[in-house]
């Protein structure tokens, strides 16, 4: 409703703002009137319902607009039990945020919901019993029938007509396994009452995995004093009157709200008595996490802790192998949205609209999410399949779904799903032509060439700008056409102490001219003016449009590498790059070009530095007296 009183009075400004297209609002009007109309009314005649209550005739597939923000979607669903044909009747319902289940058949794996004790009750009941019988290596029914025959104690032939026996000998040995351990889990939680030495087993096997937990969060083997202190916790807490289910969660939260579990604690230089000099070498445990959640932002795993366990992670080759796993994992893709958005300025997209939405109203919550999330699976890609530096600017493809291809004008792209997309014939490819990068660099209303030249100056090419001196005048906002943007620039540039700047980005932004505020792909101005996407440098170097930026980027590919270098090194090692990191620097960019460039190489070298394998011995803060 809140959405629909917005449609409605954009609708009735007047007049209308420039390159307003109405025809969208009014789509979105009559959809949602028409949902509106819906709710409170009940298809059958002389039955009445609460206006807040949606009644739907199976089957049927109803779309429900969600705010852009939602989070949760919750919903409550009954069967119309006064229908007179409820006793004839099984439903199933399924929320979808994409591509919804065909409801003319069965779904597999949703809820059924029927009238008990009626004929269609017990015909389905009967199927089921059938697909027991026919499936008997299903998991859920072997556990059914573990729990059925501790339950009578004694072995039975229901289900299945094997015994626990018969079964454990028929099944896969992971599975024998995963059986007996259901089987010993049951014995505990299906007698009403435990004695002392079942207690004490129950006890000691709680207290196992609270280890183990503890050791997991904390990323490291646990000492002989803290194993102590939580058994001593859970004692203390069944003594004060907590039953055991209670006293495990008084661990669990000590585990929780310990410095071990909220900080990546690291041994300082003067507690390890190996470390000599500026740098002590971590422990294998440290370097497990270091490793971890430089590349997925999150704990270490089983086959990175088994590798810290053994020391054998220390080892060059097994740490760079680690690396490369690491990089592979699904997990990695927090280096797109950690590393890559902070670096190249498109995290929390989604979240922040810089956009004049009255002028653009076509730019909707939908496709801001879509621009963030092309940028989101480029670079995922980009890590997890190893790709060279230089597609970074130097891609020739994308990642869209049909409704971001048809707000970027590129045909033959249908279904919801994100998937790979060759641009270079489409003004697109990398960054350069990320809507994403195109947005944040634009001003409200219009484009900015400062902005969009700046970016690449100094995020992409790593160059410094000074400040821009005081007391400079903004550009006049009316200054919209590319014409009169120049001739505003040009007079910036006339100002010697702004012409430093000035004439290094301004000719980078006026090649993406071609591309308006929201990110789409323009052959004329507002008012229909031809483009120039000209861009001209001091030393006489001039491009047009993406693909002349492109080539002269390529051409600076070295100062690209040395930018992403410096920030993945600031990244892995959670400070700035200091003047001993040049090097180390150095060492990477060689590394990119005996390896074509790949993102692996670089990862490989920092994984495998002194800087990473070693604390760092920070200057000693003397206490306040």
């Amino acid at each position: 409703k809140r959405r629909l009183d917005d449609d409605k009075k954009a609708l009735a400004v007047t007049p209308p703002p420039a390159n307003f297209n109405p025809e969208p609002v009014k789509q979105r009007i009559a959809e949602a009137e028409k949902l509106i109309a819906l709710f409170g009314k009940h298809p059958q005649p002389g039955r009445t319902v609460d206006p807040a209550v949606l009644v739907l005739s199976a089957p049927v597939v109803q779309a429900l607009p969600l705010p852009p923000e939602a989070v949760e979607f919750r919903a409550e669903f009954q069967l119309d039990m006064q229908n007179p044909d409820v006793d004839s009747a099984t439903i199933q319902w399924a929320l979808a945020v994409d591509q919804p289940r065909d409801v003319t058949k069965i779904m597999p794996g949703i809820l059924t919901v029927w009238k008990r004790s009626t004929d269609i009750a017990f015909r389905t009941m009967n199927d089921f019993n059938v697909m027991k019988t026919a499936f008997p290596d299903m998991y859920e029914r072997r556990l059914e029938q573990v729990a059925n025959n501790l339950y009578r104690g004694k072995a039975g032939y229901t289900v299945y007509y094997l015994s626990d026996d018969q079964l454990a000998a028929v099944v896969a040995e992971a599975d024998r396994k995963q059986l007996e351990a259901m089987k010993k889990d049951w014995s505990f939680t299906a007698p009403k009452q435990l004695n002392d030495q079942r207690k004490k087993e129950w006890d000691d096997i709680v207290l196992g995995h609270l280890k183990t937990f503890a050791a997991r969060a904390w990323r490291r083997p646990l000492a002989e004093e803290e194993k102590a202190n939580l058994v001593s916790l859970y004692q203390q807490s069944m003594s004060g009157g907590l039953d055991r289910e209670s006293a495990a969660r008084e661990v669990i939260v000590r585990v929780l709200v310990s410095p071990s579990f909220l900080f990546k604690a690291e041994p300082h230089p003067e507690s390890v008595a190996a470390g000599t000099g500026i740098d002590a070498p971590l422990g294998a445990w440290a370097v497990a996490s270091r490793l971890s959640y430089f590349l997925w932002s999150s704990l270490p795993d089983w086959e990175l802790r088994k590798a810290a366990e053994d020391g054998s992670l220390l080892k060059p080759d097994v740490l760079a192998a680690q690396a490369k796993r690491l990089l592979r994992d699904p997990r990695a893709n927090a280096l797109s949205k950690e590393f890559a958005g902070q670096w190249l300025g498109f995290n929390g997209f989604d979240a922040q609209n810089t956009v004049d939405e009255k002028k653009f109203p076509e730019f909707t919550p939908e496709i801001r999410a879509d621009l963030y999330q092309e940028s989101l699976v480029y670079f995922s890609k980009f890590f997890r399949e190893d790709h060279a530096v230089s597609e970074i600017v130097g891609g020739d493809s994308t990642y869209l779904n049909e409704r971001l291809a048809k707000f970027y004008g590129i045909p033959g792209v249908t279904g919801p799903e994100f998937r790979q997309v060759k641009v270079a014939d489409q003004h697109r490819g990398g960054v350069l032509g990320m809507g994403s990068i195109l947005v944040k660099t634009s001003r409200p209303h219009r484009t900015s060439p400062v902005l969009r030249g700046n970016y690449l100056y100094q995020v992409v090419l790593g160059q410094s700008a000074p400040p821009p001196p005081p007391n400079v005048p903004k550009l006049p906002e009316n200054a919209v056409k590319p014409a009169s943007l120049r001739e505003a620039l040009a007079i910036h540039r006339a100002d010697q102490a702004c012409s430093v700047c000035h004439d290094r980005i301004d000719p980078l932004g006026f090649a993406l001219e071609s591309f308006d505020p929201i990110g789409r792909f323009r052959v004329a101005d507002d008012s229909g003016g031809k483009i120039d996407d000209t861009g001209v440098l001091k030393d006489g170097t001039t491009f047009q449009g993406l693909d002349g930026l492109r080539n002269y980027l390529k051409s600076r590919q070295s100062d690209i590498d040395l930018q992403f270098c410096r920030k993945l090194l600031g990244y892995a090692l959670g400070r700035q790059v200091i003047p001993t990191d040049k090097p180390l620097l150095a060492q990477m960019q060689e590394s990119l070009k005996a390896n074509g460039g790949k993102v692996s190489a670089a990862v490989v070298t920092v994984v495998q530095s002194r800087q990473f394998l070693n604390a760092r011995k920070e200057p000693t803060v003397a206490a306040a007296p």
